[in-house]
């Protein structure tokens, strides 16, 4: 029997399949809110199997890699590495995952090798007679000739094999494969249930940070951890931020801005990544705040940034744009842009915006 901390009605349904051998083959668990997506898939693997995944012959699994030498080109190549990641942090992140390899400027993906070998695997009979298990985490990095000799796959499933893929943005899955699968929603975790897990850890401020997580139990971990890479992140918008405010009549601050680029160049693309995303939290805070719902603001600071400081400067005239450089950005981080040249022309354009002043 599964049982999942915060997801319990989603696990009593899985349990119902189970009971009635009504599993389907092939599901995509949504996990855009650190609920634990890959600690439930292979929680489900472990029910099917009878015991532990990684100590089983029929258990395969696929992540993404980066080359770290000539030899890395599938996730057998780094099993070893990865066991030892997850066993430190069954909640983690495919960030945290790509960070821990030291990924640098390369990102991670799903090559078409790992198809083709995942394909020889289940072709074969069953170790132990029984059932298959495969589990695909970050789905939507199968590269374009991977993703549609998996989607082949997926089609005509072999008898007794379950695919369960794991996804932080499902909405960026191929439709063709999207379509093919059964959806697994993680839903948000109660703040009440949050912070009761954080008192009974023995976490001090436990009710700020369950406020902060907005739901997201991968967050409340970061920031009762005191996150050195979101510590590191916050503290690069704070130093940007407080250049941008300065620049409007300042000539002389965009040696400023530019510096401030030249070191966002320098973070590895998974971590421009998550900077981006930390702006987006932040942001979003200051807006809700400006207009008085400081309710709906839990920002928690790990440098004791007050968001209300912002707040007057994000406003209903300039939310757009910002929101869509942002998310600009982004997409252009992840197609390897020149990194120095997206971050100068990212931070002038932060730095006009904010500067725009509400009618």
């Amino acid at each position: 029997m599964i049982d999942f901390w915060g997801q319990e009605n989603l696990a009593k349904k899985i349990n119902r399949e189970l009971e009635r051998n009504e599993l389907p083959q092939t599901q995509l668990i949504a996990d855009e809110y650190g609920g634990g997506g890959l600690l439930l898939a292979v929680a489900i693997a472990k029910e099917l199997l009878g015991r532990h995944p990684f100590k089983h012959p029929d258990f395969f699994i696929c992540f993404p890699v980066i080359k770290i030498d000539k030899k890395t080109e599938v996730s057998l190549d780094l099993i070893e590495a990865f066991k030892s990641f997850y066993e430190k942090n069954n909640y983690c992140s495919l960030t945290d995952w790509l960070l821990s390899l030291g990924s640098s400027n390369k990102q991670g993906s799903i090559g078409v090798e790992e198809v083709n070998q995942l394909h020889q695997k289940i072709s074969l009979k069953a170790y132990e007679g029984k059932s298959k298990v495969c589990l695909i985490w970050a789905p939507e990095l199968l590269n374009i000739s991977a993703a549609n000799k998996m989607l082949k796959i997926l089609e005509e499933p072999p008898a007794k094999t379950y695919f369960m893929m794991i996804s932080e943005k499902p909405d960026q899955v191929l439709p063709t494969i999207y379509s093919r699968s059964i959806l697994l929603s993680l839903s948000k975790i109660s703040i009440a249930k949050i912070k009761e897990k954080l008192i009974n850890a023995g976490v001090e401020n436990a009710s700020e940070i369950a406020n902060a997580s907005e739901g997201n139990w991968a967050i409340a971990l970061e920031l009762s951890k005191n996150s050195t890479l979101r510590k590191k992140l916050e503290s690069v918008w704070i130093k940007g931020l407080r250049s941008a405010f300065k620049s409007i009549g300042n000539k002389a601050i965009v040696v400023d801005l530019m510096s401030w680029a030249d070191d966002v160049s320098k973070l590895t693309r998974d971590e421009q990544k998550a900077f981006l995303e930390l702006g987006s939290v932040l942001i979003r805070s200051a807006l809700v705040t400006n207009y008085g719902a400081n309710k709906a603001s839990h920002y928690l600071s790990l440098n004791s940034f007050n968001v209300k400081k912002l707040a007057p400067f994000v406003n209903g005239k300039n939310i757009i744009n910002i929101t869509s450089l942002l998310e600009e950005t982004y997409y252009q981080v992840k197609r390897n842009a020149n990194s120095k040249i997206l971050f100068s022309n990212f931070i002038l354009k932060i730095a006009k915006y904010l500067n725009k002043k509400e009618d």
